[in-house]
């Protein structure tokens, strides 16, 4: 594989690299330059480089050392405006006189420096030398090395440059079209015949076409390379260098492998087979190496546009012979006759003309040729023959004497022999070394003469590379040479058929009417030609009127683009208009802006060959100094703005009689509308109001304002604006005011306004109204109500405009009665009452219309106050959770309202529970942050009882619209919750699962009235439990792990009917499910919390009991406890849901509750089926007169201990006696009925699950123990041989009697012929692997991606869990059987039977363990296979990397070691990172991995650092190793760094590895120490065998990688330490920990043969005071119902400070 070496002048872009790299990319002294950007400009990174300008440049110049850092400067801030080679070449002469006198200056300087004595090692010399180097044009590799003596390289630099002096004279250039015509005999105009066979890219034609009238090249759009390419025939070099020039040279030397290298001829590949083959078999005489290194050297570039493509005067002449013999044939096979005349002509000029760009310059190549030799020698020629080829460049530029054995032979050739001791015989290898060139001087004498007789000269440039965008001929035909023919299109068709059937390629001509408008835009752009700028925006509007017809003519903006602005001619006029407009002098520059951004914004980001579209761009974004900057923030301040406006005009139109005055007036007052106008639609935008965009945008359009553009046509009078503000005004406060009585009404007139709304009394046409539908739509489409979407719906069948406009009107004015969906709705609340509840439901359906508005206003005003409007709806997505903030890494208090959201999510990542009670009280509107207390300020006796009673010193509140109550900690968490993505809402509902916190099951819409059910949020939730059995002979069994949406459990709901009651719903709930008082809901009595919660009323939350087995648990089963929030008759359809699903219904009320309708409520729940437990709030103890199914129970005053004993024993007894149990999925079912949305009915979750379940269907064919061998094959036995091979190459233990190079061979050749099996095994793709690639492929949001494989995930989970449970049960009941003959008899046949089924069961477990990873795996083996096998890459080899990229950058967690084979797929992850690379750019990474032994709590602790989701239980649950890509936060640029990797790995020690173990932990152990800039070595527990154990094996590592130069840092994270306290307290357990580390450090070493080595930290930088912690437990208790330890959450938090 070639290896590429680039030049300083290579360009990259420029956000991907620091400020300092860009520096010694032109060329400029890091230590100079640096210090004056950051001190005199303020530039500190590379970024706020292309903010400097004209004069920032100027400054820069004034203090250049040399005259050539004018140009560098020019290069760093890309301001230069000579693109051109003829401005370029104006003096070449003086140019090479300016660099030779440079180079004197320098080579005296450095004379001088060698006259006192320096070495070439020092510093000032360095410099010197680089300066000299780059005058003379040499390259590093051909410098002098560092051995050589400064006085001999002096010297030597002299006669070359009097050399250089004396030889070469300057010749007269070429004009470019000459140029074209000589450069490579002409290739530039040869055609290309265009086929599936890649051979006929390269074949030679006759000129297609001829030099272009007005022509000129530019400068070069690459920059200087360096290249290394190494040949194993002489065929394949011989090949190569046949092909540059005629394909794109940069693309044939970086392809891996021999991509560049297709089939020329069949015979070549057949002899490359067999020349290998024999090769391979015997010693042969003919093999051959070539090491070949190129100095690629673009000196201008060019291109053809589309009008300059026009035909050779003998193409032109063929053609029309080819017109004539058509016009004398005739019927349906006309065309067939003339094939073989087209394919002649075809054959002769090629099917297509290339308009490049091409490049000119030259290549120098050297090379080291080696023949004759051993196969088994290879890798010693390659070492020899790349040293001979660097002596060689070294010393046939700067001729530094010869060395001993060499000759010279031929000219430009020498030979060198060299001897080696290998397998005690003596090696004689012989290297032929040459130069060779393309293009440049033939008599030059090295490089430095070459490279400045190519710049001398232009006769002596060759085309180097070619970029391939290639025109058909019968487009040119069209385009440009409809007057060479009679009938054009005829000849253009007889063309495309007979090339589509010669080549079985797909062509077809463009639409005349394309054709024509772009001959238009061509005729105009001739137009344009003549253009000098004097009226700027005369002719910009001018401009615009084409555009603008252009696009209605053909439908769109592609030949604006892709033909107008890039004609260069248009682009020099742009460029002419802006810099005459830099002007001070120059009026209305804001209008000539806005033109500028109408004609190129966004048009202008797809055109390539515009270099100073940016330069445009920043003029049209900058703003003047003497302009304010317009922010409109409300609507009176946009009626303001168009007053003035209006003013302004009505004033020069009653003092000016001119109509130039007039439409100057016009054109600026149209101007600052446009500004206004955009200003205050990107406030309401960011401000989430769609419905004022859409009134807005409805008025406007009406008075001419164009969508697309952003402009008004025509300009704006005094009239246009009158109607502006008239309809504006009017419009809205008609809108309010419907709005405050039914938003129905309000917009049913938004919509009308948005379709008939018009200046004058010209009617809108259909196609128009069509346009104004959509951009409704657009606004509203999920914010229309029932009644107007049914409308609309309506309209879709009919398309009756007047019958919609018409119903709109009836809807307006309340007449409309066809409102079938909402009233059916309505219906379906209603039948579930009792008759006598139907009015009042009614009456209060018309109360809860009035709250809704409200509701709407209190919730905007909530989301402003936490800084989410942005993020709503649902805009919030898992990526927010994954950066890593420059506030999270400090343990810091929110210091703003709009902070608590950031700070709660923190906390929830981190597990620290107390997130729940975040509060944050603004001094300035509701108080400080510690309560008020009033004091007597004067001494005065004291009586506590004197104003008990007296109000006089209370403080009046003010009302509740005035006051500013803090916001309540639920509110925060429901915020988040309808801001995030449904993704992210699983995300979040899955870590506040852990935290042992309700989840919210049922959420009203805080905007509507729609109610939406939790399950695909919940999905991902897991819990584990244990049942007590009645049953002797089987005391328990266990539920692992279980999906809760699919578990079904019994219900027991928690309801209040009526307010103000004395005891709290949700304390009593926490009672119940919690002995350690852990607040499961939230409730009255916890911190933050206040009367003023709004968006918790209606929700539903749900939480689980899980018993652990234990005779003390509270339920000896799973239980499913919901809670209601709010009173439940203010809540109908959320109670009505509850009937349904409850096993059991508990109520808290009050029996003195006078109200009717609570009464009425509760007598019907006691009616129905369902057992009910009344929680009596007034009443001291348990109510007699209980019936079977109800039971009233007293609590005012009741111990809590004695209560909660009392409802637990109720609640079982009803339990018992029902046999109802649901799970989430059932439920999901009764929502449905009830009107509920279901999340996963939302099109991209439901989409992506049909998709999985087709997958599943695939896999359902196959035994589920067969799966993986039959529908995974590549990552089964196979990959396990070749891991093996692949480990033994290195490690060499099973040698024998062979040679090192033999048994290495041989090995490779089983490597080989184990991929060509898996490809045999892969190819084609079944069925199953197909599917998941298409989806992959076809998904171009990630989201969906994320969707997809969370849903085979699921579904994989439950395909394989019940099997992998029985097979757990069979091994165990083995394992005890095995155990108790083990203590019988040591030697029992039983015992190995036992052992041997025990290890069948062991392998059948891993074969039926499935899982998206395994899918991924395949991937990468299929990417594997190929890429070391096959030679084609075709579009599924080359995305494969892609998807996994894309995947790892959007938080997806990517396997980087197979856990069942245990090894790295190197070539696989190298391409997922070079992807990864392409997509986020070069950014610098931190590692941060982790080492510890199983179940030590390692993924766990990541999991808490970061917020990942790591697989964390009990057990061996991460096997291999797998990362996680985390972004740091763009202004967190402390760290120094922009992405951190973090590397999950296995467990060490795990018992099921037995024997092999030990070595496999060492290997994992230097494996991950190594990976990692940081390790987390993790020891849980203070059992001292086993952390001898972990300590050993880290040690190991550490001193390996101090061996090899490998500087990693550790952290020891001693978990599960049973006292945590301060670090003084610690001493002794730190002492010991260091005494261990020593003696084990010292230990290792004397294993490792390593000397020096007395403590640990001789082996890594350690401090025992700042490199160890000390961890509490995880949990707060048992599990499975123990919340997190708080203590573990605050120990997270300062171990990350400490990482970050």
């Amino acid at each position: 594989m070639a290896t590429a070496k680039y030049t300083p002048g290579e360009p990259q872009p420029r956000t991907r690299q620091d400020l300092q790299a860009i520096l010694t990319e032109v060329g400029l002294s890091v230590d100079y330059w640096l210090p004056k950007l950051q001190e005199d400009l303020g530039v500190t990174c590379a970024q706020a480089l292309q903010h400097l300008e004209e004069k920032d440049l100027q400054k820069l110049k004034s203090q250049t050392q040399h005259t050539w850092e004018e140009k560098a400067l020019e290069k760093l801030l890309d301001l230069s405006q000579t693109n051109s080679v003829a401005e370029f070449q104006e003096t070449p002469g003086q140019m090479i006189k300016n660099r030779q006198r440079q180079a004197r200056q320098a080579l005296q300087e450095l004379m001088a420096l060698q006259s006192q004595g320096k070495h070439r090692q020092e510093e000032a010399v360095r410099r010197k030398e680089a300066e000299l180097r780059q005058a003379m044009e040499i390259l590093e590799e051909c410098w002098p090395r560092p051995e050589v003596p400064l006085k001999h390289t002096t010297e030597t630099m002299e006669r070359q440059l009097k050399d250089m002096e004396q030889k070469l004279t300057y010749m007269e250039d070429l004009p470019p079209g000459e140029l074209v015509r000589w450069a490579s005999g002409g290739l530039a105009l040869q055609g290309i015949y265009k086929t599936c066979h890649q051979k006929d890219l390269v074949t030679r034609r006759e000129e297609l076409l001829r030099v272009p009238k007005e022509f000129f090249l530019v400068g070069s759009e690459q920059w200087k390379w360096m290249e290394t390419k190494e040949f194993t025939s002489s065929k394949e070099e011989s090949l190569f260098i046949q092909t540059v020039g005629k394909l794109r040279f940069r693309a044939m030397v970086s392809a891996k492998g021999e991509c560049w290298r297709f089939s020329l001829e069949d015979d070549i590949d057949q002899s490359k087979h067999s020349e290998s083959k024999d090769t391979h078999q015997s010693y042969s005489e003919h093999s051959y190496f070539c090491s070949a290194k190129f100095s690629y050297v673009p000196l201008a570039s060019f291109h053809f546009r589309t009008d300059q493509l026009q035909l050779s005067t003998a193409a032109l002449k063929e053609l029309k012979i080819i017109e004539e013999q058509l016009e004398h044939t005739d019927g349906p096979d006309r065309f067939l006759f003339l094939r073989n005349r087209t394919e002649n002509f075809f054959s002769r000029f090629g099917s297509h003309a290339n308009q490049g760009p091409l490049h000119l310059g030259g290549i120098y190549c050297w090379k080291a040729i080696s023949e004759g030799f051993k196969s088994d020698q290879l890798d010693h020629v390659k070492w020899q023959t790349a040293e001979a080829l660097d002596n060689y460049m070294h010393q046939s530029s700067s001729s530094f004497g010869s060395e001993v054995g060499r000759e010279k032979t031929t000219p430009g050739s020498y030979s060198i022999k060299y001897c080696q001791n290998a397998t005690n015989q003596q090696l004689q290898i012989q290297v032929q070394l040459s130069v060779a060139q393309i293009g440049g001087p033939p008599e030059a004498n090295g490089i430095a003469q070459w490279t400045n007789g190519l710049l001398l000269s232009n006769k002596t440039w060759s085309v180097i590379d070619r970029e391939l965008h290639l025109v058909p001929i019968w487009d040119i035909i069209l385009s440009n040479h409809r007057s060479n023919f009679k009938d054009p299109f005829l000849v253009a068709s007889c063309l495309v058929e007979n090339y589509s059937a010669l080549t079985g390629l797909p062509v077809h001509i463009q639409a005349a009417e394309l054709l024509i408008s772009e001959k238009e835009a061509g005729l105009f752009l001739e137009d344009v030609k003549s253009w000098e700028v004097s009226d700027p925006e005369k002719q910009l509007q001018k401009l615009l009127n084409f555009m603008q017809t252009l696009a209605h003519k053909t439908r769109g903006y592609d030949i604006w683009i892709n033909r107008c602005l890039t004609d260069l001619d248009l682009q020099n006029f742009l460029i002419n208009t802006v810099n005459f407009c830099k002007n001070p002098f120059i009026q209305n520059k804001q209008s000539i802006k806005s033109q500028f951004r109408s004609l190129l914004d966004p048009h202008v980001n797809k055109v390539k060959n515009f270099s100073q579209a940016r330069s445009i761009m920043q003029w049209i974004n900058q703003k003047d100094s003497e302009e304010e900057q317009v922010k409109i923030t409300q609507l009176s301040e946009f009626l303001k703005s168009l007053k003035q406006i209006q003013k302004a005009l009505m004033e020069t139109n009653f003092n000016c009689d001119s109509p130039e005055t007039v439409e100057e007036a016009q054109r600026k007052a149209t101007c600052e509308v446009i500004t206004a106008l955009g200003s205050f639609l990107n406030y309401l935008r960011q401000s989430e109001q769609p419905d004022m965009q859409l009134l807005l945008l409805s008025i406007t359009v009406g008075a001419g304002y164009q969508l697309e553009s952003n402009i008004f046509q025509p300009l704006l009078g005094c009239d246009g604006i009158t109607f502006l503000l008239y309809e504006i005004q009017t419009v809205q406060h008609r809108y309010q005011e419907l709005k405050t009585l039914c938003t129905d009404r309000a917009q049913a007139f938004l919509v009308l306004k948005a379709l008939t709304t018009t200046v004058g009394v010209s009617a809108i046409s259909p196609e128009e109204k069509s346009q104004r539908l959509a951009l409704t739509r657009q606004h509203m489409e999920h914010l229309l109500s029932t009644k107007v979407a049914h409308i609309l719906t309506k309209f879709e069948t009919g398309h009756d405009w007047g019958k919609l406009e018409n119903d709109l009107r009836l809807l307006i004015d309340g007449n409309n009665e066809d409102t079938v969906s909402t009233l059916q709705m309505d219906e379906v609340k209603i039948q579930s009452l009792n008759p006598e509840e139907k009015e009042t439901y009614k009456q209060q359906k018309n109360e809860n219309t009035q709250k809704e508005i409200k509701g709407n206003e209190s919730f905007l005003k909530l989301l402003q106050r936490l800084g989410l409007e942005q993020h709503y709806i649902k805009r919030m997505s898992i990526a927010d959770f994954h950066l890593i903030y420059k506030n999270s890494v400090y343990n810091t208090q929110p210091t703003s309202e709009q902070e608590l959201p950031f700070y709660f999510l923190q906390k929830l990542l981190m597990l620290d529970c107390g997130f729940r009670y975040l509060v944050f009280k603004n001094a300035e509107k509701g108080g400080n942050q510690n309560s008020e207390y009033h004091y007597n300020q004067e001494t005065e006796d004291f009586d506590p009882y004197e104003e008990l009673f007296d109000d006089r010193h209370e403080v009046t509140n003010s009302s509740a619209t005035e006051s500013w109550t803090h916001i309540h900690p639920m509110d925060i968490q429901m915020a988040i919750f309808h801001c995030a993505d449904n993704l992210a809402r699983q995300y979040i509902l899955s870590k506040l699962s852990i935290c042992q916190f309700a989840l919210p099951l049922v959420v009203p819409n805080p905007n509507t009235s729609q109610v939406e059910f939790s399950l695909w949020s919940l999905r991902q939730i897991r819990r584990s439990w244990q049942n007590e059995s009645k049953s002797l002979q089987n005391k328990s069994y266990s539920h692992k792990n279980q999906q809760m949406c699919r578990v079904a459990t019994p219900i027991v709901s928690f309801i209040r009917v009526g307010n103000s009651l004395s005891a709290s719903k949700s304390q009593i709930m926490n009672s119940l499910l919690s002995k350690h008082k852990h607040d499961v809901f939230f409730h009255r009595h916890c911190r933050g919390s206040s009367k003023d919660c709004l968006l918790m009323e209606g929700v539903v939350e749900i939480c689980w009991f899980c018993p652990g087995g234990q005779s003390e648990d509270r339920f000896d089963k799973c239980v499913t406890f919901t809670n209601l929030h709010g009173d439940a008759k203010e809540h109908r359809q959320q109670l009505s849901f509850l009937q349904d699903v409850s096993s059991l219904i508990v109520i808290l009320m009050s029996a003195s509750d006078d109200n009717k309708e609570n009464q009425k409520l509760v007598r019907h729940l006691c009616k129905s089926s369902r057992p009910l437990i009344c929680l009596i709030d007034d009443k001291e103890k348990a109510i007699a007169n209980n019936s079977g199914k109800s039971m009233r129970i007293g609590i005012r005053n009741r111990n809590e201990a004695e209560l909660t004993e009392e409802l637990t024993n109720a609640i079982k007894h009803f339990l018992e006696l029902s046999n109802t149990a649901f799970s989430l999925e059932d439920c999901s079912q009764m929502a449905q009925k009830q009107g509920f949305l279901i999340d996963e009915d939302q099109k991209d979750c439901k989409e992506a699950k049909e998709k999985a379940q087709t997958i599943m269907a695939l896999l359902e064919e196959s035994k589920l123990s067969q799966t993986k061998e039959n529908l995974l094959p590549l990552q089964g036995q196979l990959w396990h041989l070749w891991c093996k091979k692949d480990k033994e190459f290195y490690h060499l233990r099973e040698k024998g009697n062979r040679s090192i190079e033999q048994h290495k061979s041989e090995i490779e050749t089983d490597k080989r012929i184990i991929r060509c099996r898996q490809l045999e095994k892969a190819f084609p793709l079944n069925d199953l692997m197909r599917s998941v690639l298409e989806v992959l492929q076809e998904y171009s949001e990630t989201h969906n991606k994320l969707y997809f494989l969370q849903w085979l995930s699921l579904f994989f989970d439950n395909l394989t869990t019940e099997h992998l449970e029985k097979l757990h049960e069979k091994q165990r009941s083995l394992w005890l059987m095995a155990q108790k003959e083990k203590q019988k008899s040591q030697k029992s046949s039983s015992l190995t039977l036992w052992q041997k089924q025990i290890e069948a069961i062991s392998t059948e477990i891993l074969n039926c363990t499935l899982g998206t990873e395994h899918l991924l795996r395949e991937v990468g083996q299929i990417y594997e296979a190929l890429e070391e096998i096959s030679s084609s890459r075709d579009s599924l080899f080359l995305c494969l990397p892609q998807i996994a990229a894309d995947l790892m950058v959007a938080g997806v967690p990517i396997e980087l070691m197979d856990g069942d084979a245990s090894y790295v797929p190197l070539k696989w992850i190298a391409a997922v990172f070079d992807k990864i690379s392409e997509k986020v750019g070069d950014k610098r990474l931190f590692v941060l991995s982790i080492l510890g032994l199983q179940s030590s709590g390692k993924s766990t602790l990541l999991n808490a650092l970061f917020g990942l989701q790591f697989t964390a239980s009990a057990g061996r649950c991460t096997k291999g190793a797998y990362m996680q890509l985390l972004k740091v936060e763009e202004t967190f640029t402390e760290l120094g760094f922009d992405f951190v990797l973090v590397v999950d790995t296995e467990g060490l020690r795990a018992p099921e590895l037995n024997n092999k173990s030990q070595n496999w932990d060492n290997e994992l152990a230097t494996f991950v120490i190594g990976l990692g800039n940081l390790t987390l070595i993790n020891i849980f527990g203070e059992n001292p065998s086993e952390m001898q154990d972990i300590l050993q094996i880290a040690v190991q590592a550490f001193l390996r990688m101090k061996q090899v130069k490998i500087s990693p840092s550790c952290l020891f994270v001693h978990q599960n330490v049973g006292e945590v306290t301060a670090k003084d307290q610690n001493v002794e357990g730190r002492r010991c920990l260091e005494q261990r580390l020593d003696e084990m450090a010292v230990t290792a070493a004397e294993q490792e043969e390593c000397s020096n080595v007395s403590h640990f930290s001789d082996v890594i930088k350690f401090d025992v005071n700042n490199h160890v912690y000390y961890f509490a437990h995880l949990w707060d208790g048992n599990p499975p119902m123990a919340p997190p330890n708080p203590r573990y959450s605050h120990n997270v938090q300062e171990l990350k400070s400490i990482i970050i």
